[in-house]
C-alpha cells in the first residue's frame, strides 16, 4: 500500500512538471524533456529495487529457517605435549595459550584438544604440529563457527622494574639489564616482576638484592629451571619529548597517538610532552632533550600546517643539526625529509590506508617485520621471536582489529623512483633496518629506516609499518614486542 501511494505521488508531479515544460521555446522543451526521462528512469529504478527487495528479504526469511544454529562452538581443552593451555574466551578472536618447558620443540607438538559435541574443527587435530607463531584453528558445528588462535611459548620473566625504572629483559639471552639514576645506592634495591602462570622465581620479588654486581635470578617450571642474570647500569638520564599537535598532552584526541603517549609517559624516564605551538612560540627548551618522538596517526597522511611552518622548522633542524635524535612513527615518517635528515629532500614513497578507522582490518594472520642483515642492531635486542628465527618478530596477532596505516619506501614496483634498496640508500641516505615480515630478504621495502648520526648530526629513525599499531581492537599477544621495539629504539638514539 506504501508502494502504491509512493508512486501515485510521484507521477502526479511528472504531470504537473509536463505541464509546465510545454510552455516556451524548442529549445526549453527539449532540455526539460530530457531531464523527464531521467526522472522517469529514476522512479522505475526505485520500483525495482524495492520490487527486488521483498523478493529477497521473502527468501532470506526461508533459509533462515534451514540454518542450523543449535549446536555449540568451544574448545573446551587444548593440550601441546600434555600441557593444558590457558584458554580465553572474552577476546575476538578467543585465544589459547601455552606455556612449555625450555626442552620442548615448539615447532613439533603433540595436540590433544576436546570441542563441543557435534563439532568439526579445521585444520585438524595432528601431530607434528608448530606453534611457535600463532595457528587459527576453527570449530564448526551446523551454520555456526567459532575462531581460536593457538600458540605456545616457554616460561620466561615477563616484567622487571626497580622503582619505576623498567628492565630490558632478553628471554632468548636470558638477560635483564635496568637503567638507574646515577650516584644512587645500589646495594639494596628492591626489584619487582612478572613471570608466566605457573613458574616460580628465585630470589622472590620484593626482596632486597645488592646489584653492585649483577645478580643471578632462577626461573622453575615443571621441573626444569634456568638462570637470568640481571645487571643494573647506572645511567644519566636526559629527558625525552614527544611531540603532538594538540596544546597539552590531555588534549590528545586521536586513539593511536594517545595510547603511544600513555605508555610513554608510564615507560621512560623523563617523559615530557612538547606542542609544536611551544616551539613556535620559542617556550620549548629544545636542547635538553635527547630524543624527540613524533607518532602521528590521524586519518589523513598529510603533515599538519603548523608542524611545518618555517617558525617549527628552522628550531627543528637545528636540533637536528646539533645531535637531537628523532623517532618518527606512522605519518610522521614524511617529516625525515622536511627535518633535513634525508640527502635527496624526498618522502616516503608508498602511503596508504590513511582512512582507515580503528576496525578497518582484520588480521588473518600476525603482522611483524623482517630484519635479515640487521639482526644484531640493538633495535632488535630482546625482542620474542618465533622459535629458531632471529630475523623477524611479530608485533600484532591474528585476529586483531588494527588501521594498517602505512607509510614506507617501495623498491619493487615499475613506478618508483629508486629501483633496488641499495640504490634508495645511496641517493636517499637511509638505512633499510627492515620490510615485511613475508619479504624474507629485507629488500623490497624499507617499513623501518634509520638515518645514522653523523659527526655532530644526531640521527633519526622511522617506522611506518603497518604492524606499528598502538591502539587496536582485541587483545594483542605481542604487545611486549611493540612496547620493546619503541623502548629499544628510543634507548638507541639515546646513545
Amino acid at each position: 500500500m506504501s508502494i502504491s501511494l509512493y508512486l501515485t505521488n510521484r507521477l502526479y508531479l511528472l504531470m504537473e512538471y509536463t505541464s509546465k515544460i510545454m510552455v516556451g521555446n524548442t529549445s526549453f522543451h527539449i532540455t526539460k524533456y530530457n531531464t523527464m526521462k531521467k526522472y522517469i528512469s529514476y522512479i522505475l529504478t526505485i520500483c525495482t529495487s524495492i520490487f527486488l527487495l521483498a523478493i529477497f528479504t521473502s527468501c532470506d526469511d526461508d533459509k533462515r529457517d534451514e540454518l542450523d544454529l543449535s549446536g555449540s562452538v568451544n574448545i573446551t581443552s587444548f593440550k601441546a605435549n600434555g600441557v593444558e593451555g590457558v584458554i580465553d574466551e572474552s577476546s575476538k578472536p578467543s585465544t589459547i595459550q601455552i606455556y612449555l618447558p625450555w626442552s620442548y620443540d615448539l615447532k613439533n607438538l603433540k595436540i590433544d584438544a576436546l570441542i563441543s559435541e557435534g563439532a568439526v574443527v579445521s585444520p585438524g587435530i595432528t601431530d607434528n604440529t608448530d606453534l611457535s607463531a600463532s595457528k587459527t584453528y576453527r570449530v564448526i558445528n551446523g551454520n555456526l563457527y567459532n575462531d581460536y588462535s593457538v600458540s605456545a611459548s616457554y616460561s620466561k620473566i615477563l616484567t622487571f622494574t626497580i622503582d619505576t625504572y623498567s628492565g630490558t629483559i632478553d628471554n632468548d639471552a636470558k638477560t635483564i639489564t635496568v637503567k638507574y639514576p646515577v650516584g644512587e645506592d645500589l646495594t639494596a634495591l628492591k626489584p619487582k616482576y612478572t613471570a608466566t602462570p605457573g613458574a616460580t622465581v628465585s630470589p622472590s620479588s620484593g626482596s632486597a638484592e645488592d646489584f653492585t654486581n649483577p645478580v643471578k635470578y632462577t626461573i622453575s617450571y615443571m621441573g626444569e629451571s634456568v638462570e637470568y642474570t640481571v645487571t643494573v647500569i647506572p645511567t644519566n638520564f636526559s629527558p625525552v619529548g614527544f611531540l603532538g599537535t594538540a596544546a597539552s598532552s590531555s588534549d590528545i584526541e586521536n586513539e593511536d597517538e594517545k595510547a603511544a603517549y600513555d605508555w610513554f609517559v608510564k615507560n621512560v624516564p623523563n617523559a615530557e610532552y612538547i606542542s609544536f605551538s611551544d616551539i613556535k612560540s620559542g617556550t620549548a627548551s629544545l636542547s635538553k632533550y635527547s630524543v624527540l618522538w613524533w607518532h602521528l596517526d590521524g586519518t589523513t597522511r598529510d603533515l599538519p600546517a603548523i608542524a611545518t611552518s618555517s617558525d617549527v622548522l628552522t628550531p627543528l633542524k637545528s636540533y637536528l643539526e646539533n645531535g637531537g635524535s628523532f623517532f618518527l612513527s606512522s605519518w610522521a615518517v614524511k617529516y625525515a625529509a622536511s627535518i633535513g635528515a634525508t640527502k635527496d629532500g624526498k618522502e616516503a614513497n608508498n602511503l596508504w590506508g590513511e582512512t582507515n578507522g580503528a576496525e578497518a582490518v582484520t588480521l588473518s594472520e600476525d603482522w611483524g617485520i623482517c630484519f635479515t642483515g640487521h639482526e644484531s642492531h640493538s633495535v632488535f635486542t630482546g625482542l620474542s621471536k618465533p622459535a629458531g628465527v632471529n630475523n623477524k618478530v611479530y608485533l600484532l596477532s591474528s585476529g586483531l582489529k588494527v588501521r594498517a596505516h602505512n607509510a614506507l619506501w617501495n623498491f619493487a614496483e615499475d613506478w618508483v623512483d629508486y629501483k633496488s634498496k641499495s640504490a634508495w640508500e645511496a641517493g636517499n641516505g637511509g638505512v633499510g633496518l627492515a620490510s615485511f615480515q613475508w619479504d624474507d630478504a629485507n629488500s623490497s621495502r624499507a617499513v623501518m629506516f634509520e638515518y645514522p648520526k653523523t659527526n655532530s648530526k644526531g640521527g633519526v629513525i622511522c617506522f611506518g609499518g603497518e604492524a606499528y599499531d598502538w591502539a587496536v581492537v582485541g587483545t594483542n599477544k605481542y604487545q611486549s614486542n611493540l612496547e620493546k621495539i619503541t623502548s629499544n629504539i628510543i634507548d638507541y638514539l639515546q646513545q
